[in-house]
């Protein structure tokens, strides 16, 4: 079934509400001082409503994720992922419409993909869908409410074939968010506030820029409320906000945009478009400055979802899995991950020796076959391998899991547990009662040790204080490309100042380019696509052979030259030897004079990516954008990083094309003391000092002896001189 004809058929089911709720348009041609009003030829000259597709409402995920393009996968045996989905009133008793397909070796008799809505359950279906998307339609019931719902989808697959963890990787239900969603004549559209919130996510999920129309262009501070207005209803979301002329021809149908018109009098209000997009018009007294706040105001009393936060973990204090919110994990899973995320202290830091603990009550089925592994991570390190192929008990003894605490990061951070069960046989279908084989309680406990307040330089920390007041483009003419940036962020009280600059590649001579070994060739070809980047790295050709090089009997000059023969002389085979043996330990060695992740010019020439965040000085941020890369995408990920432990860190940090981010921390930084020295802070002070910079130690250790010889030498010389009067 062709997708692209799939609003045509939902068309039919939906034209009665559009008959019942057909409202007359205020039809906006173009930007004038005087907007002409819908005449009734003009009204009857339109297209009717049924030549027209309905638009779709769409799903917009509702947490990070790292999938790139419109096809959302649910993988594994087990799987469930959350959706916002934002409905104008007209959407109330509609339909919910999922385009989708599943993985060949799902078996769809031992399979289902239940859906939910606001935790009620609206529908169920099962995989059979394979090779090309189908629609899958289920009414919306009571369960929809006007504004931000909450939708889950859980997949529940079974292979046809083969059991164990490397088949699971196999099962899996793709969803096309572009297609999915609920489906609504244009027609239908009011002008109330939600319904243009509604247009706006269909907009952005388009792949098309939501256009802020203006005759002349608005100074920044405007841009800056307006899109810190259009961006609040969204939380955690980054609208691809650009500035158009007048008249700009479409490529496509446009669901939302921005008009700022000149008029009488300063108001804000909400209309139909002569090409049906719902337009939000803000009008301004000629020659003044349009006031953002008016659409602050009109879209503020709209019911959205609260953005997620993440449970905080006191330092000193023994906390449950129930106290942070979670369950006990069962799982029948032959492989399982559950991540579990939680906010640390911004001020908290412990580089030594000291150790935090886990404990563990977690339990597992018996006749498991050999080889299962429960694995307990912090941060994405295991720290604890668990058999769960001997000594079956529905509830083991609890397990002490003591850990180093440097694994953990102020700010957000990860407790993983990940269980890998090969099947029994492997190349036969899993039992499908085969009952839970795995379980942690949520009485499992997590305690970290207290830390003196002190801080390293990072631009997590300062990341979570960037506001829209703090955005700004690196010329003038890149204000655009900072739109997104300015609707992405929040007003966060009590922060403190921190500047975010937006930057393409041809901005890079603004770029201050503090780092050793970074250079404008070196972050270019960062950012670069491969394509390019290979011809700019291409070296050039030796001038000619080496003066030891062999060339075969009869040979011209330079032609057919043979690699050098290996030199017989035993101080080079020597010399060789040496160096082959001593090169892992002097980088040992040269690690733990300088922890951190090593230069910065030899990490960057393993890595690609589509744009860059550097932390230059405190309270600076800059983000150079590739030419690939999306800013509403870039975006959206330094949004939610204040609550992502994947999130950037350090000084540079790369957004990868799969939105994962590496980041680089300067090495010898020092970590900064926010609190008296005492007596019981003292030790971890000194601790985390000694471990940030080592060579601070081994000096201070050499300085104390050399005082202690010195003093030792003293007194024999003392005493011998007394000795001999």
């Amino acid at each position: 079934m062709d997708m692209r004809l799939l609003p045509l058929l939902l068309l039919g089911t939906l034209a009665p509400m559009a008959a019942a709720q057909d409202a007359p348009m205020i039809v906006i041609e173009g930007l004038t001082s005087e907007e002409p009003q819908a005449s009734p030829d003009a009204v009857a000259e339109a297209p009717p409503a049924a030549e027209v597709a309905p638009w779709i409402i769409p799903l917009r995920p509702l947490a990070e994720t790292t999938q790139v393009g419109p096809l959302f996968r649910l993988q594994g045996q087990q799987a469930r992922a959350a959706f916002r989905l934002f409905l104008p009133a007209e959407a109330v008793g509609g339909t919910l419409t999922l385009a989708q397909r599943s993985s060949i070796d799902v078996l769809p008799e031992s399979s289902q993909v239940v859906v939910r809505m606001n935790d009620q359950e609206i529908g169920r279906f099962t995989p059979r869908q394979f090779g090309a998307l189908g629609a899958v339609t289920m009414p919306l019931g009571d369960a929809v409410r006007a504004g931000d719902n909450l939708v889950s989808i859980e997949a529940q697959q079974r292979h046809r074939i083969y059991c164990g963890a490397d088949a699971e990787f196999d099962l899996w239900t793709e969803v096309d968010l572009s297609q999915s969603g609920v489906a609504l004549p244009a027609a239908v559209l009011g002008t109330e506030p939600t319904s243009f919130i509604a247009a706006l996510t269909a907009q952005a999920e388009s792949g098309r820029p939501i256009e802020i129309r203006a005759p002349a262009p608005p100074d920044e501070a405007t841009l800056r409320a307006l899109a810190q207005a259009l961006g609040r209803p969204l939380p955690d979301e980054a609208l691809p906000l650009a500035l158009s002329k007048p008249w700009s021809a479409e490529t496509g149908p446009t669901y939302a945009r921005v008009t700022l018109l000149p008029s009488d009098a300063d108001r804000a209000s909400i209309r139909r478009g002569g090409d049906g997009a719902v337009v939000l018009v803000l009008e301004h007294l000629p020659g003044g400055t349009p006031k953002a706040s008016l659409v602050a105001d009109l879209l503020g009393a709209t019911q959205t979802l609260p953005p997620p936060t993440l449970p905080q973990i006191p330092p000193g204090r023994v906390v449950t899995l129930g106290d942070m919110g979670v369950d006990t994990i069962l799982t029948d899973n032959r492989y399982f991950n559950r991540d579990i995320d939680f906010q640390l202290p911004d001020d908290w830091l412990l580089l030594a020796s000291q150790k935090a603990q886990i404990g563990i009550d977690y339990g597992f089925a018996g006749g498991l076959p050999e080889g299962a592994l429960l694995l307990v991570k912090v941060n994405g390190t295991t720290v604890r391998m668990l058999p769960l192929d001997r000594d079956a008990a529905p509830v083991k003894p609890r397990l002490d899991i003591r850990f180093p605490a440097r694994l953990l990061h102020p700010g957000p951070n990860r407790l993983s547990f990940e269980s890998v069960i090969p099947g029994n046989p492997p190349d036969q279908p899993c039992p499908a009662s085969a009952g839970d084989l795995m379980q942690v309680l949520n009485s499992t406990d997590l305690e970290v040790p207290r830390s003196p307040r002190m801080q390293m330089a990072d631009m997590a920390r300062e990341l979570a204080q960037v506001t829209p007041a703090s955005v700004h483009p690196a010329t003038p003419d890149g204000l655009a490309r900072t739109l997104p940036f300015m609707a992405a962020f929040r007003e966060v009280p009590g922060a403190a100042p921190v500047d975010l600059t937006v930057a393409g590649l041809h901005d890079i001579a603004t770029v201050p380019l503090n780092e050793e070994g970074l250079t404008p060739r070196l972050l270019a070809l960062t950012l670069l696509p491969s394509t390019v980047s290979r011809l700019v790295e291409r070296p050039a050709a030796p001038a000619g052979p080496p003066a030891n090089a062999l060339a075969p009997l009869g040979a011209a000059p330079g032609e057919g030259v043979m690699p050098p023969l290996v030199e017989s002389n035993w101080s080079d085979r020597a010399q060789t030897f040496v160096q082959a043996t001593l090169q892992p330990v002097i980088q040992a060695v040269r690690r733990m004079l300088r922890p951190g992740d090593g230069n910065l010019a030899e990490w960057l020439a393993t890595r690609k990516g589509t744009a860059m965040v550097l932390a230059p000085e405190p309270g600076k941020l800059w983000v150079i954008l590739g030419p690939e890369a999306e800013p509403a995408r870039v975006a959206g990920a330094l949004a939610m990083a204040p609550r992502s432990p994947g999130g950037p860190r350090g000084q540079v940090a790369v957004l990868g094309a799969d939105g994962r981010w590496s980041s680089w921390s300067k090495p010898g930084l020092l970590p900064e003391l926010r609190e008296p020295v005492s007596l019981d802070n003292v030790r971890s002070v000194v601790g985390n000092v000694a471990s940030a910079r080592p060579p601070l130690l081994l000096g201070g250790m050499l300085g104390l002896a050399w005082i202690s010889a010195a003093i030792a030498v003293g007194f024999v010389l003392r005493t011998r001189r007394k000795g001999l009067k």
